[in-house]
């Protein structure tokens, strides 16, 4: 059974790679490109846009697809200033999105309170990142600037029928532009708070004969930290960030397309230090105690040095100074380098839609960084060592083909059906620091840690799904994948203790969703749901023993939606009510825990939970010239339980669900804002935008802080945003944009955005709150 199951993969995969080879050839005489993009589709005068999504795979408008999408054209973005993937979590109910300083542009990403937020590479992520069709293997590089975008759509619950891997909370799928086949030009600046400046210019070239249309492109980010160095008094670095690229959109033949984009991006950035929120435990540093009980001891009879390691030098202190002055000596350096290419195939072959997608990644990215938040340690007269350093560096390989059809079976019936293949390979080793790649980890300079590990992953999956009209306005959807992979993985560490381990497994499951949706009138739907998401199971690239490697085992996700999308008086109002509830079954959850005089984290399946929730999206246009929106979401994650082993009674299990928080799962979010367009003169109109998001008390940190203090929770808090343009329409000039914003323009300083307890240190990571800028858009 096992040889017959592995030459069927094998045999897929010859079929994938022959598809995506010879898929131009095969479909030269054939049909019209597949359109792509949240595009307007016709609206009555006056009416809210009917925007047309790809979420299924199929050009549909959002008012008719039965599932939980929201959509984001280049005008929301470019009046909201959303500057990267992070910002859109302020239009989206019960959506969590943050930038996650510790990987290369990583994103920490929640959709209805399914998380993962580890940027170790054996460990996969909970929420799928799409770019121009091509899913990302990991969270670092997800964070992508918004620049040239055409579009983006995030779609919450499930989505493992047609997205497949990892995406049992959802999926964030982005456009870019296209090559437009005509000479033409958008340039871009923008200067803001802490010496901020961005530079993005798009070039499109002419034509070449009827066959090849160019696009070339170029970013650039720059500024420096909202923090400053304690003992210096300089600011520290932020944002060192280019990108360039270009790409070919080919006329293959009657109806039949190529688009080809390869880019180059190099990342120097650095970030706020962290902070530290470690309270003294009464133990022994090396026996249970951390690096509070460790100054407290050495420094015992120098009182003024006692609390270096404690809170009392970090948050508490911070707190009262906004976050603007961190304690480090090192500087927080991210460091990504890599290169991305892709090719999209759209054909038709008779009465069917051909799509092939091929992705290519190959990314370094590398930290080097004091990871406490503590001021430096003196070890003697004139001397003082940062307490705990992290030094690693990454590289990372992806490789994946998608090939699909999709198209009508009969009147009454369509279907979408493919096939896809992903390959990674990952290896990590330590970074550079005073000179050698010594350790991962120090503790005064000292190694404390050091090891390589790798990773090979190889992903199969076909998968299918059509609707069934059944009649009066009702239709059925029903959709299924499977999914096979095998990680193999090895692991050699020489730092506390030498071993080497390696291991193979291969994991599978079937997912699916079924959809039943009623029209009533052409302005109202409702629909009901279930679907399910599955997260492949894999091995713990940081254990420090050859016995917790793993593996862990898939964990999966069933929900139950149901919702109503309406539009209402003529168009003008939008509103659209979604109820959802989920079962968390094999939860995959971050656990550390002692090892030696140290901690390790692994990964294991301790814990099933459920969640439910209910979300509103509302948007309005009384006017041709003003537009209202608002969305909110409510949200209930609880554990059912969360078991680890009695190490008093071996064999037998301790149930800490009451221990453990549900993170990144707040009660209450929502939003509000509004556009309003102002036409001064024919070819002159100004442009006003305001948006309002608060967020509810959320959890970061796996574990309950049973001190009291609270260090485990993200108190709640509000944005208030504002932009104000100028928009100019000429012949010469096609158009000039002019336009000043301000961001969280209440609150000035910065806020803690993420704390993790790591048993040895308690720590956190601050953002940004009120920043100010100008930019201008040039179009000709």
């Amino acid at each position: 059974m096992n040889g017959t199951l592995s030459a069927a993969k094998a045999r897929l995969v010859k079929v994938l790679m022959i598809g995506g080879a010879f898929l131009p050839a095969a479909a030269m005489a054939q049909a019209e490109p597949q359109a792509t993009g949240a595009t307007t589709s016709e609206t009555e005068a006056g009416a809210i846009d009917n925007i047309v999504v790809t979420a299924r795979f199929r050009n549909e408008k959002l008012q008719d697809t039965p599932l939980s999408v929201s959509a984001l054209n280049a005008n929301i973005i470019q009046n909201s200033v959303l500057l990267d993937v992070q910002n859109i979590q302020k239009f989206l109910p019960n959506v969590q999105l943050s930038r996650v300083s510790f990987a290369g542009n990583a994103l920490s990403a929640s959709i209805r309170g399914v998380s993962f937020a580890d940027l170790e590479k054996t460990f996969d992520p909970a929420i799928g990142i799409s770019i121009d069709g091509v899913f990302l293997g990991t969270n670092t590089g997800a964070n992508v600037d918004f620049f040239d975008l055409e579009s983006v759509e995030v779609l919450r619950g499930p989505q493992g029928t047609l997205y497949g891997r990892n995406t049992i909370g959802g999926t964030i799928s982005m456009r870019r532009t296209k090559p437009t086949g005509e000479l033409g030009a958008a340039l871009h600046g923008r200067y803001g708070s802490y010496g901020t400046y961005d530079l993005d210019a798009v070039v499109n070239l002419p034509k070449i004969g009827d066959f090849a249309s160019i696009k070339l492109f170029g970013l650039l980010r720059k500024s420096d930290s909202f923090t400053r160095n304690r003992y210096t008094g300089e600011r520290e670095k932020g944002r060192d960030f280019w990108n360039v690229g270009g790409s070919m959109l080919l006329d293959l033949g009657p109806d039949t397309t190529a688009l080809l984009s390869v880019d180059y991006q190099k990342d120097r950035s650095g970030y706020p230090s962290t902070i530290n929120l470690t309270q003294a435990s009464g133990l022994p540093f090396g026996a249970g105690g951390n690096i509070c009980d460790f100054t407290q001891a050495i420094f015992a009879a120098v009182p003024p040095l006692k609390e270096l390691g404690c809170a009392s030098e970090g948050y508490l202190k911070q707190a009262k100074e906004n976050y603007t002055l961190a304690n480090s000596t090192i500087p927080f350096r991210s460091f990504i380098d890599g290169v991305n290419a892709s090719l999209e195939i759209n054909a038709k072959l008779g009465n069917f839609k051909l799509t092939a997608i091929t992705g290519y990644r190959d990314t370094n990215d590398s930290l080097l960084e004091e990871n406490t938040g503590t001021p430096p340690i003196p070890v003697a007269p004139g001397v003082a060592l940062p307490l705990f350093v992290a030094a690693r560096d990454q590289s990372y390989k992806q490789f994946s083909q998608e090939v699909r059809i999709a198209g009508n079976l009969t009147d009454n019936i369509d279907i979408v059906a493919g096939a896809y293949y992903l390959h990674t390979d990952y290896f990590i080793k330590p970074y550079p620091y005073n000179g050698k790649r010594a350790a991962q980890a120090y503790i005064l300079n000292g190694p404390v840690q050091n090891f390589t590990a790798g990773q090979k992953l190889d992903s199969i999956a076909i998968f299918a799904e059509s609707i069934f009209k059944l009649g009066h306005n009702v239709r059925l959807t029903v959709g299924g994948r499977y999914t096979w992979e095998t990680k193999d993985f090895n692991i050699d560490f020489t730092v506390p203790g030498k071993f080497s381990a390696a291991a193979k497994k291969t994991f599978s499951d079937p997912t699916g969703r079924v959809i039943l949706d009623w029209k009533p009138n052409p302005d109202t739907m409702l629909y009901a749901s279930w679907s399910r998401g599955f997260r492949s199971g894999g091995f713990n690239g940081r254990a420090t023993s050859a016995t917790s490697i793993g593996p862990y085992n898939p964990e999966k996700v069933d929900s139950y939606e149901a919702g109503i999308k309406s539009d209402l008086f003529g168009g003008k109002l939008r509103v659209n009510p979604t109820a959802f509830w989920v079962n968390y079954n094999n939860k995959q959850e971050d656990i550390i825990r002692a090892a030696g005089a140290g901690t390790e984290t692994i990964v294991e399946n301790a814990a099933s939970a459920r969640i439910w929730g209910l979300e509103l999206e509302l948007q309005a246009r009384p006017t041709p010239d003003l537009t209202l929106r608002a969305s909110g979401g409510y949200l209930n994650g609880k554990y059912k339980s969360f078991l680890i082993p009695d190490l008093a009674n071996p064999g037998k299990f301790i149930d800490v669900s009451a221990q453990r928080n549900f993170r990144r799962a707040p009660k209450v979010s929502f939003n509000a804002g509004l556009d309003y367009g102002l036409q001064v003169s024919d070819a002159n109109r100004v442009t006003f935008t305001i948006d309002y998001a608060f967020i509810d008390d959320l959890t970061t940190s796996p574990l309950a802080d049973t001190t009291g203090a609270r260090r485990d929770v993200i108190p709640a808090y509000g944005t208030l945003d504002a932009s104000v343009a100028l928009l100019h329409e000429g012949s010469a000039i096609k158009n000039l944009r002019i336009s000043a914003y301000a961001r969280d323009l209440l609150n000035k300083g910065g806020r803690l955005s993420n704390v993790l307890d790591a048993g040895l240190f308690y720590f956190g990571v601050v953002s940004p709150r009120q920043q100010f800028g100008i930019e201008a858009t040039i179009k000709f």
